[in-house]
């Protein structure tokens, strides 16, 4: 019964709110929250905190960056436009009318040995306000959410970078999003989820290939990471209803 499943999902914001309550300490938390794209990470924010978190999350900043930038005719940039590479064969010093000049990449943008200036241009800037937010968060003062993949140990490490030089004064807690078995339903979201944003004139496309190279990069959270608490949080069943909304209603 769609109730019954309605009721469940309903008690499991409960007791994640009577967790927030019951726990208050005089130490913040801070929540890293480990996951493929499209599991459902955000929606599981908006409907688990009563206040508002101090959230990390790098593709709400590469949004923002991405409307900086315009085609020729004017058009701003979209989320896809931040990571375009050079066609296949391209050399340092072609240009393109919308990206700029083909250049080295730099370090960090280890996916693509060659980029256009302005691709990486933008990248910088995303890499600046993303090490500003990071650096905000302890003067926030509010629990931390690092809303991102962090698939991997040297992630989730780099995820608690956040409060680096005051982990005395939080509480570590890994919440990890269940995927397994539920991989193409998966891929069925986020393809949705870009149908939906290219009506509104959006680009935001996670390839196949990409999902693929996650969930194989996958580790499971291990005792020696520092978390104090590691959740469990199972999206699955509601993702295939997302999915498949015809044969929930059949």
């Amino acid at each position: 019964m769609k109730f019954s499943s309605y009721r469940k999902d309903q008690l499991l914001m409960e007791n994640w709110r009577k967790f927030l309550r019951e726990e208050e300490t005089t130490k913040n938390k801070i929540f890293v929250l480990v996951g493929p794209p499209s599991v459902g990470k955000s929606h599981w924010i908006r409907k688990t905190f009563e206040e508002k978190p101090y959230v990390i999350n790098r593709d709400d900043i590469a949004e923002h960056v991405a409307g900086m930038y315009n085609d020729p005719e004017g058009k701003p940039w979209s989320y896809d436009d931040l990571f375009v590479a050079p066609p296949k064969g391209a050399k340092e010093g072609d240009t393109d009318e919308n990206y700029g000049t083909v250049v080295t990449s730099p370090a960090y943008m280890t996916w693509q040995p060659l980029s256009y200036d302005k691709v990486t241009e933008a990248n910088n800037k995303i890499h600046e306000l993303f090490l500003q937010r990071v650096a905000g968060g302890v003067p926030s003062g509010k629990d931390i959410v690092v809303d991102m993949t962090n698939m991997n140990a040297g992630a989730r490490s780099g995820a608690l970078k956040a409060i680096e030089g005051s982990e005395e004064n939080y509480d570590k807690v890994a919440v990890v999003f269940s995927f397994e078995g539920a991989e193409d339903i998966i891929k069925k979201v986020a393809a949705k989820r870009a149908e939906d944003a290219a009506k509104e004139g959006k680009s935001k496309t996670v390839p196949p290939e990409a999902f693929d190279r996650m969930f194989k990069a996958f580790q499971e959270v291990s005792s020696d990471e520092g978390f104090d608490e590691v959740i469990s949080v199972d999206n699955r069943e509601a993702l295939r209803r997302l999915a498949n909304p015809e044969g929930e209603q059949s």
